[in-house]
């Protein structure tokens, strides 16, 4: 599954692929004047067996240069318990596409929503869209 994610930080959300009609909070990034991050986010396999070792990309850029403390893949199951991928630390972006990756097992069946969210002055700030696969 693949979707796109565009954040003008401060100023205006912009999703190219799905919009989920709750509005996200807006929070700059640690660099003065605005920046843009835009990226892609997808698991393989797409849909994966119970026990399996699913890996999430994001292929992620920046108008310029920013370090991100924390980078994660935020995944809830059916019932909102978090099955979230490890958390990537000082994730450095700029206007070259980079491509971080994370893994787990997910070993129950059931449909999961997952989406990227960094770390800001203590705060997770969550980007749409929310996405979903399906583990059988």
């Amino acid at each position: 599954m693949r979707g796109w994610v565009g954040l003008v930080a401060g100023v205006v959300v912009v999703v190219a692929a799905v919009v989920w009609p709750a509005e996200p909070e807006l929070v700059p990034v640690d660099v003065s004047g605005d920046v843009t991050i835009v990226g892609a986010l997808a698991v393989e396999p797409a849909e994966p067996v119970a026990g399996d070792t699913v890996v999430v990309r994001a292929t992620l850029s920046a108008d310029r240069a920013v370090t991100l403390s924390k980078v994660v893949v935020r995944v809830a199951d059916e019932k909102g318990t978090a099955r979230d991928f490890p958390v990537l630390d000082d994730v450095r972006l700029d206007t070259t596409p980079r491509t971080v990756e994370a893994s787990r097992r997910f070993a129950a069946r059931g449909t999961h929503t997952y989406y990227l969210a960094y770390r800001r002055d203590g705060d997770w700030v969550s980007l749409p869209p929310w996405q979903r696969f399906t583990v059988r």
